[in-house]
């Protein structure tokens, strides 16, 4: 999943203009950080990538830009130096399965039922509703603001 920030890159953008309307209340400068769940280091080992610090690692960054939400690519090392909101952590190959689906958005929120991608807050809810998050969080069916209002 290296090149999770090339090979999904140009095939993301289109969907997240076709969804405009969960991202147009989102503050300029918010953001979703996509990595893989797991790296592999120079002897082979499997290490999760879910931890404050780790070796740098293309990264996949979908920023709200004073016109758009946009996909940009960017390095991660670790959710202690990441400066996003969220955090989605992918299985190998669940972003490019999902974008290869009919439906992706629908498509990932049923790979995140199925635990195939870890998401991870690292604002309050306070802040991510300050920030314009609701209507995403909602429509991958992830109970941000409980059942009452």
């Amino acid at each position: 999943m290296a090149a999770l920030a090339q090979s999904t890159r140009a095939g993301w953008q289109p969907v997240l203009d076709a969804h405009a309307e969960l991202f147009e209340a989102l503050a300029v400068d918010a953001s979703l950080a996509l990595v893989p769940r797991w790296r592999i280091d120079a002897e082979g080992q499997r290490h999760a990538n879910i931890v404050p610090r780790t070796d740098p690692m293309p990264m996949q960054l979908w920023l709200r830009t004073p016109l758009a939400m946009t996909v940009r690519e960017g390095v991660y090392a670790g959710h202690a130096h990441l400066g996003s909101d969220l955090l989605m952590l992918a299985e190998r190959r669940a972003l490019d399965e999902a974008l290869a689906h009919e439906r992706p958005l629908s498509e990932l929120k049923r790979r995140l039922r199925r635990g195939e991608l870890l998401f991870m807050v690292l604002r309050t809810r306070d802040e991510l509703r300050s920030r314009g998050w609701t209507d995403f969080l909602e429509a991958l069916g992830l109970p941000f603001l409980g059942t009452c209002r």
